[in-house]
Order: C-alpha cells, then structure tokens, then sequence
C-alpha cells in the first residue's frame, strides 16, 4: 500500500463518515429553499421569527460545539456522535409535530442542540494518517458539498408533496440513517486503544490556546462561511436578473459544485507534495476574493457565472478540507476534540451571523457594500494565516521498549504524550512497542531515547 493512497479502514471512515455529514445536512439544507415560505402558514408566524426559525440552529450549534468537542476527548467520540444525532431526530420530531412559529423554533434550536461536527472531524483524523487528513475531510467536504446540491432539488419536490411538518419528519427519517451508519459502519477510533491524559479543561484550553493558532484557523472558518451564506443571499437574485429562473439554478450549482471539486483536488494535492500548506489556504483566499470582485461586472452569459461560482467555490471547498486538517494535525489526540470544538463554533458562528447580519446590512449597504465587506473579511482572513508560521512535519516514530508487559507500554505511553512535540502515542504491550506520530521541529531526540530504543 503506497503511503499516497487510503488503507481500507480510511476509505471505509471517510465513506461511513461523509454519509453521515451527507444525511444529516441533506435534511437541514432541503429546508432553506421552503421554509420562510411555508412557514409563514404556522400559528403567530412573522418574517423576524421564521428569521429567527432559520438562524437559531447556528446558534445552539455555536454555543455547544466547544463543550461537546471536550466531551468527546473526555469520554470518546462515538458517544458524542450517538447523542448528537438522537438530540437532532428529537427536534426533527418536535418541529414536525408543531404548528405554531413557537414550536418551530424550539425544535430548530433542539436540532442545532445536536453539535457532532466537531467530534465527528476529531473521529475522521482518529482514523487517518496526518497525511491523508485532506483527503479526509475533502470526502466529507464534497459530501456535504453534494447533498446541498441535492437538497435544492428535493426541498421544494417533497414540501410541496408532504408540507413543511412532513419535510421534518424526512428529516427524522435522514437522522436516523445516519446513526444506524454510525453505529454499524463507522470503525472505531484509535482514541479506544489509547491512555488518556487525565487533563482538566483549563490544561487543554491552556495548550490549545497557547500560540493563538487555532484563533487565525477560527478566523478563517468563520469568513468562509459568513460568505458562503451571504453569497446565497446575493447569487440567487443576480441569477434571476440575467435571465435564468430559480427552476435553472439547481443544474447551475451542481455543475459549480462538480467543477469547482475538480479544480480544488488537483491544488490540494499540490499542496500535500510540496508541503505548501498555508500558501494554498492563503492562495485559497485570493481565489475567492478575485471571484466576489468579479460580482461588481455587469455579465450576465452563462459562461460568467459558471466560472465565478466555480472559482469562489473551488477556494471555498478547499479551505473547508484543508482547515480542519490543519487543527487536527496541530494538535494531537488528546487536544483535538477541544481545538475542533473551537473551530467549529467558529464557523457555524460565521454561517448565523453572516446570514442575519447580511439580511440586516442589505438594504442599507446595497449588494456592491456587502461584496465590499466580504472582500475585505476575506483579505484579513488570508494576510491571517501569515501568523501560522510554519507547520508541523509530522513523522511516524517506533520505540522498542525494554519490558513487553502492558503496565510498561502504559507507562511508556504516557510518558511519550507529555512530551512536547509527540502528536499521538499508541501502546503495544505484546510488541513492546510504542508507536508515535511527533512533529519533527519540536521533537527533542533524547527525551524519545528515554523512552527506549529507536527503530530505523
């Protein structure tokens, strides 16, 4: 197996994974299309509360990513993922049973309640090498990327078929196929085979923390997705002015999805073999703001818009696959859960507020102010990453250790995960070996030799 290609437990991770990325935001991204319309049916319903309806599940998903990211360092991730998805097919099922504005809204706010993407990318880098993490991601990327694709085609055709209730209940029904998905495909992290340093949440808030890295990476999670809705606050309307109907938009996006795919893999890759990772996140950047520039022309042709959208699209679906790689290769197993929950209230933060305070500057901004804003939240995002200096080199490390009993490898284990530099540490106490992932620039060679004898 070449070390360029996913070993079979990898492909059948980031399979099961993205499916379950896939089901869920296939439910969630069918609503937008219909639910400000339909909505307004609901007892006590107003234009402000179906707003709200729309945005409080970003919300409750900013507010209990970071707590839940924890919990999955603390108790694993498996558990948080079950819990999450049950918690998401209970509001599915309030919002279903509902028909007040009320109870919609409550049963958003019990499916935002349900914050799995950070234990979930926690689990996806678990099961990977550092340096098929993109790759990783990329598939969950592309899945969620796929399934809004396919919700614009399904939310109107379903709603119209079994009212906005139904289309919960649908949705309750995705939710529950992602946790048979998860329960019966998704393998078993690495986390399980692992001593856990028993850390308190201000220790690892302190190493999370202690280079503000993870603040640039936030930085930039929450631009992309406060564009990306606020894109499909602007494109939308743009579409219909050059003459195309919302009817044409669905075909429109997905071939925007499946160009952009084919643009943004070959960069990705690029980046991996020249180990020029912040530079393409940085180039990244540059591609969207070109792309938004682009909105202030007057074209109209079909050929404009395909290459615009694919070009913000492209940069857009590159950074969602390259961010959440570079937490999880910055910090190692015992931090991941807590960085992620960092990163990921960070970008659903970036979608509510960039969709309700887009709504809120639109009409006094006009369209050209808040491609201004966009543009220059892009622009210091990009300049941001600057501060991430350079990256870790991760290298694959054995220590062979004197004693083969299990208390020696534990011990050993432990040990090496104090250590500044080592990113994971896994135990074999029949091999008596301890096998390490450590960043190459911060390794100190005499603290591993302690540990035992190096192999190779």
């Amino acid at each position: 197996m070449k070390s360029s290609s996913l070993t079979s437990t990898e492909r059948r991770s980031a399979v099961s994974l993205a499916s379950i990325f896939a089901l869920r935001m296939l439910g969630l991204f069918m609503l937008l299309p219909v639910i400000r319309i339909l909505g307004e049916d609901l007892e006590g319903a107003t234009l402000p509360l179906l707003g709200l309806a729309l945005g409080i599940y970003g919300l409750s998903q900013a507010i209990l990513q970071l707590p839940l990211g924890v919990l999955s360092d603390k108790i694993g991730r498996k558990p948080v993922i079950y819990g999450g998805l049950l918690i998401f097919i209970a509001g599915s099922l309030v919002a279903g049973f509902s028909e007040s504005i009320w109870g919609l809204i409550a049963g958003r706010a019990l499916q935002g309640a349900g914050a799995i993407a950070s234990a979930v990318m926690a689990l996806a880098a678990d099961l990977s090498r550092p340096q098929q993490r993109s790759k990783m991601m990329a598939m969950i990327g592309a899945s969620i990327g796929l399934a809004f694709a396919i919700s614009l085609i399904l939310g109107p055709l379903l709603a119209n078929w079994l009212s906005l209730q139904g289309l919960f209940f649908v949705i309750a029904t995705l939710a529950f196929v992602a946790l048979v998905v998860a329960m019966t495909l998704v393998p078993n992290g690495e986390q399980a085979s692992k001593v856990s340093l028993n850390l308190s949440f201000a220790e690892r808030w302190q190493h999370v923390t202690a280079k503000g890295r993870i603040f640039v990476l936030a930085l930039a999670v929450f631009v992309i997705h406060w564009s990306l809705v606020a894109v499909f606050m602007i494109v939308p309307e743009k579409l219909e002015i050059s003459g195309f109907e919302l009817s044409q938009h669905s075909w429109i996006y997905l071939t925007v999805l499946v160009l952009s795919i084919a643009l943004m893999v070959p960069m990705m890759l690029r980046a991996e073999r020249k180990k020029k990772h912040r530079q393409i996140m940085q180039l990244a950047f540059f591609v969207i703001v070109l792309a938004l520039a682009s909105l202030f022309t007057g074209f109209t042709h079909i050929v404009f818009w395909l290459v615009v959208l694919t070009l913000f699209f492209a940069g857009f679906n590159l950074l969602e696959a390259k961010l959440p790689s570079t937490v999880s290769n910055l910090f190692g197993s015992q931090y991941r859960g807590t960085a992620l929950g960092v990163f990921s209230t960070s970008q659903f933060l970036g979608a509510f507020l960039g969709g309700s305070l887009t709504g809120y500057l639109l009409p006094k901004l006009g369209v050209d102010g808040i491609l201004y804003l966009n543009i220059g939240l892009a622009v210091i995002a990009g300049l941001a990453l600057s501060a991430l200096g350079k990256l870790p080199e991760i290298e694959k490390i054995v220590i062979q250790l004197s004693d083969t009993d299990e208390k020696s490898g534990q011990k050993a284990q432990i040990s090496a995960l104090k250590m500044p530099g080592v990113m994971e540490a896994v135990a074999s106490g029949t091999e008596g070996k301890v096998y390490l992932q450590v960043d190459k620039s911060r390794i100190n060679q005499k603290d591993l030799m302690a540990l035992g004898q190096i192999e190779g």
